[in-house]
Parts: C-alpha cells; structure tokens; sequence
C-alpha cells in the first residue's frame, strides 16, 4: 500500500475538524452533578452578609444563588425559584445591570407592626389629603 502526501494531509486536516468541533460540543453540554449546591432552603433569617449568584453554565443548568449570614459567617444555598431567591436574583442582576453596588439587595426592608394595613392606612390619609386640598382651592 502506497501513502500518498495528498492524502495524508486531508485525513490530518479532516481529523483535525472532527477533534475541533468534538471538544466545542463538549464545552457546552450539560455535566449533571456538577453544581456547586446540592441542597438548598426556600429563605433564611438574619442580617446576610454577602450575596453571590452564578448563571446557568455547562457545568449546572440552574441559577445558583448563595448568601452568607453575619450570625455564624456560614454559607446558605437558596432555592432561586423561592420568593426570597427571586428577589435576590432580580435585585442582582438590576444592580449588575445598572452598575451599582450589590450590596444594597443584602438590606431587607422589614415591615411595621401592622404589615400590609399600616400601608393601606397611609394611603389612605393620602387620598384625604389630595380630596381636601382640591375641595379647598
């Protein structure tokens, strides 16, 4: 059997293309397993300390979301499909997005001793207000 030069060249350059695309697909498929949370909490209580989130990669195909809290300095995997982990996510990426500073989505504001009626009642001595100062005029 006789090699040809021409020959050669093609199969090397051919077998090149097949080893090229081989490892691109691979980069970009997903590996179950490899998330860096295994397990995670719908929320936590406490002052946090530090927010890191992690998009979707070829190594895990979830939104990964990971608080630390002041009390014990321990980090917390959320849940981000849970109210408080999309609420961390959606705070994250407008700060991202804006270029502020992430730091601000760690202060929770924390509601009065009537909840959700205390802030009816001020909207509506609001609404009074508004009526009387155009009955006045």
């Amino acid at each position: 059997m006789k090699l040809y030069p021409q020959s050669v060249c093609q199969l090397a350059i051919l077998s090149l293309c097949y080893v090229l695309i081989t490892v691109r697909e691979s980069d970009s498929t997903f590996v179950p397993g490899r998330c860096l949370c295994p397990e995670m909490q719908p929320g936590v209580r406490g002052q946090l300390k530090e927010l890191t989130v992690y998009p979707k990669s070829p190594s895990c195909n979830k939104v990964t979301v990971i608080v630390t809290l002041k009390s014990n300095n321990n980090p917390v995997c959320l849940n981000p499909e849970a109210p408080m982990g999309k609420q961390l996510v959606r705070c994250w990426n407008r700060s991202e997005k804006l270029g502020r500073d992430v730091r601000l989505c760690l202060k929770r504001r924390r509601r009065g001793k009537g909840g959700q009626r205390q802030q009816s009642r001020q909207r509506s001595r609001g609404q009074n207000r508004k009526a009387s100062s155009s009955n006045s005029q």
